[in-house]
């Protein structure tokens, strides 16, 4: 099994330079309508965004002549406040987030879907999700962790107000919360989840991998339309280093950008033992936009009109 995962990711590496140069020699487009001006896309840690950095660590960008930065953060607030202050001009988010900050961030809409799933993870000491009634659940309330959260209790015929629910911002933190005790469970993502796994934590509760579960990419309006060629590559790379990732079945294409998450040897160990397959991005489908919107607006963190129209992007290659 791990010569084949060896043969497989030399296989992918050789892919990802040729499916590069196909892109460059088939098509003959000026990434930059603005002088090769620079996109900046802000993440956090988890595998969306491990895949946008993998373009820029395996060169993805550079090699379709399209001018990328991408700036990590530690949370979803952290990464709100570098939109907010015009430090990113495109994210690597989720629904339920992008509806908070739509108000007051007018000109950013949805370019299309993004790889990921969410758990709910636990102190091994609790079997199931019906055992942590009562118990402490890390969340960020503000994003798709409590949404997720509130899916997973329904599924168990359980309800928020069943839980108590703490705040903690960075997946990390709720990570280190779950090993020294301090709370029952906490949603996280994956690289988190492997993190907490290694740690002796159990998982009672996850997407499924290959699904669509409210990750998104979301770009300011303005910026995608002074520098039309540059959206649609790099909507393309991270396109075609999904299909890289597909094709390998593996995560080991991740491994730097995990490495540079701070992620531990074990825990990529036990993400690449897994076999990984995920959709290609796509528009965001009328459902899952306004099941996301019309949760957080009944939180409150959103409020107007429940329409997708006018917030998502025309970009060529994402349908």
């Amino acid at each position: 099994m791990k010569i084949f995962k060896k043969i497989s990711l030399v296989f992918a590496i050789v892919l990802l330079m040729v499916s590069s140069l196909s892109f460059i020699n088939l098509k003959t487009v000026k990434a930059a309508d603005n002088s090769n001006p620079q996109y900046v896309v802000g993440t956090t840690k988890n595998v969306s965004s491990a895949i946008a950095l993998m373009g820029k660590n395996l060169r993805g960008y550079t090699s379709n002549n399209v001018n990328v930065d991408v700036k990590t953060y530690n949370s979803t607030a952290e990464l709100n406040a570098a939109i907010k202050e015009g430090t990113v001009n495109a994210a690597v988010t989720d629904l339920v987030n992008y509806a908070g900050i739509s108000k007051d961030a007018k000109d950013w809409k949805l370019a299309g879907t993004m790889p990921g799933y969410n758990a709910l993870v636990a102190n091994k000491k609790y079997k199931n999700v019906k055992k942590l009634k009562g118990q402490t659940i890390a969340v960020d309330k503000s994003d798709y962790s409590k949404f997720y959260l509130t899916k997973v209790l329904k599924k168990n015929k359980m309800k928020l107000s069943d839980v108590k629910l703490q705040q903690v911002d960075a997946e990390a933190d709720r990570v280190s919360s779950l090993k020294d005790g301090k709370i029952a469970a906490a949603v996280l993502s994956d690289p988190s989840i492997s993190e907490a796994k290694v740690n002796g934590d159990k998982v009672i509760a996850k997407d499924k991998i290959s699904g669509t579960n409210g990750n998104v990419l979301i770009i300011n309006n303005k910026f995608a339309k002074k520098n039309g060629s540059a959206t649609q590559i790099l909507c393309y790379v991270i396109n075609d280093e999904i299909k890289t990732i597909n094709k390998s079945n593996t995560y080991s294409l991740t491994n730097n950008s995990f490495s540079e998450y701070g992620v531990g040897s074990g825990a990529i160990k036990k993400l690449n033992d897994m076999e990984v397959k995920f959709n290609k991005m796509h528009k965001v489908k009328k459902s899952c936009y306004n099941a996301a919107f019309k949760y957080a607006k009944k939180q409150k963190l959103y409020s107007g009109q429940i329409s997708i129209k006018g917030h998502q992007m025309k970009i060529k290659g994402v349908k």
